[in-house]
């Protein structure tokens, strides 16, 4: 192709057609009209034209929302987590009760009015097992990390795993401070792991007090209600030590969290 025949294409494509050019940002153009609709591993070229012709590689819509996703994903993977649900979405909760309707509302008025520097309670869920709290969750977990906010999602019995398993190879501070301070905390199926005093006052407890100090945002679901969680974590000692030191965890997460209860019964 000549050089008339290369500077007529440009001059006839919509993108290009009022550029001025000489002929070395000619050939730059040329070549960015050849791979203009190629996409490599996620990423597309762009024609920039100011300060000077350049072609340049930016990340497609999917590769920004698969990177952020990844995000949440490596944080699970520090508390060696399978629970979360990559494809749940908020609209797509089913609704059936009057329940499910009114957690799905609060669930899109949450998303939609987040903002890191204004706090919002997180939620306390409780329900039965296989009534959609972990879809729940996951589906605001899922929009929250497309939208740059760092979330980790930890189901309780993985939680208690791994912070002791940190005791042993010098990571348990480390993920301590990071269940602290994350933007958005949400802690699956607690009550769903007999934890030990130790746990619940050492670990649990100062986690739940720094956050609530610290204003972070909480989510908390469980197959449990606030009086039963209190009995599982004084775990059923009739000594008042224990039942107090429940009691103050238990105070904690009323402060973080709005009580929604979760049922699978159909309307009537």
């Amino acid at each position: 192709m000549s050089l008339k025949d290369i500077r007529d294409r440009v001059k006839n494509d919509l993108e290009t057609k009022d550029l001025i050019l000489d002929d070395n940002d000619l050939m730059i153009v040329d070549r960015y009209l050849n791979i203009r609709d190629q996409i490599k591993d996620g990423y597309k070229p762009i024609l920039k034209t100011d300060p000077y012709i350049e072609i340049v590689y930016i990340p497609t819509k999917e590769r920004l929302e698969e990177e952020k996703l990844s995000k949440l994903k490596n944080n699970l993977l520090v508390f060696e987590s399978d629970i979360y649900l990559q494809d749940a979405d908020i609209e797509n909760f089913e609704i059936f009760n009057d329940e499910r309707e009114k957690i799905k509302k609060i669930a899109l008025d949450f998303v939609k009015n987040y903002d890191e520097n204004v706090y919002q309670k997180g939620l306390y869920i409780y329900g039965k097992y296989r009534t959609g709290k972990t879809y729940i969750l996951s589906a605001i977990a899922n929009h929250l990390a497309k939208n740059d906010c760092q979330v980790l999602l930890v189901f309780m019995p993985d939680l208690v795993r791994t912070i002791k398993q940190g005791i042993s190879d010098g990571t348990m501070e480390s993920k301590i401070n990071l269940l602290k301070q994350t933007e958005v905390l949400m802690i699956d199926d607690i009550g769903g792991e007999n934890i030990t005093a130790w746990f619940r006052d050492e670990i649990l407890l100062p986690i739940l007090q720094y956050r609530l100090s610290a204003k972070l945002t909480t989510f908390f679901s469980s197959n449990l209600d606030y009086n039963n969680l209190t009995q599982s974590l004084s775990q059923g000692s009739k000594t008042e030590h224990d039942f107090v030191k429940a009691v103050r965890v238990i105070q904690r997460i009323r402060e973080l969290t709005t009580y929604i209860k979760l049922d699978d019964k159909q309307y009537k």
